[in-house]
């Protein structure tokens, strides 16, 4: 193995223990908002620079800063703090603790899906969209494949087209009803598997509805039943 690549296997594994610990332990400040956070303060901030997952990717990044890292942290820390600023159960959060600790396969498993999603995202808002639907996750709502393949669908979304579900939303059939045609959101919102067309009606799909209760709603221990009866169709 080069040096370079043992290098850059070292700095993967710093920074994913760095997230690991604060998925945990809030071992950061919650109170900030990260997503409006300049990445330059990221590298001159004293505070920023303190914060575990900053302070390993800025300790790591030999050849000079890199962009890409430092948006990885503001994503990241954004997801962390709207995860630990969830309506959690708190029966539930330590089930998923313990298992999360004691379970390696498990662990392995979720924390790749924490890391290759927020780092593929390319707008910081869906980071929130993600934790919030972790966090509906570890709340039980739907089970760990269903999340990942709800994630998917975020990759994909356009999030300037979020605005047009909630006018959905609020259709006399709430996420039922007939659309014009020079919708330009429409399409996007297909593309990403969130609504689905035939003609000029349109309705949204099972993943497009948990992605806006859960994910951007944030209703992460809703009653989908109370919410919007009847209940939307299972995940498939």
């Amino acid at each position: 193995m080069s040096s370079n690549v043992e290098e850059s296997y070292t700095e993967h594994l710093d920074t994913s223990q760095a997230v690991q610990q604060s998925l945990v332990t809030v071992n950061f400040d919650t109170g900030l908002d990260y997503a409006e956070i300049t990445l330059d303060s990221f590298v001159t901030d004293v505070v920023l620079k303190e914060i575990p997952i900053v302070k390993s990717v800025v300790g790591v990044v030999r050849s000079g800063l890199k962009v890409k890292e430092i948006f990885f942290a503001k994503k990241i820390l954004t997801f962390l703090k709207e995860f630990h600023s969830s309506e959690i159960s708190e029966d539930k959060l330590y089930e998923f603790r313990e298992k999360f600790k004691y379970d390696i396969a498990y662990r392995e498993q979720v924390m790749e899906q924490i890391m290759v999603f927020n780092d593929k995202f390319i707008h910081v808002e869906k980071s929130r969209i993600f934790a919030n639907l972790f966090a509906a996750y570890v709340n039980g709502k739907y089970g760990l494949d269903d999340m990942i393949s709800l994630c998917m669908c975020v990759e994909m979304l356009n999030v300037f087209s979020v605005h047009f579900l909630h006018k959905m939303a609020a259709y006399e059939q709430p996420f039922n009803g007939q659309y014009y045609r020079d919708e330009t959101s429409v399409p996007l919102l297909a593309a990403a598997g969130i609504v689905e067309v035939w003609g000029t009606h349109l309705s949204i799909t099972a993943h497009g509805f948990y992605i806006y209760y859960y994910g951007i709603l944030g209703k992460v221990n809703g009653d989908v039943q109370a919410d919007y009866p009847p209940p939307p169709q299972a995940l498939a």
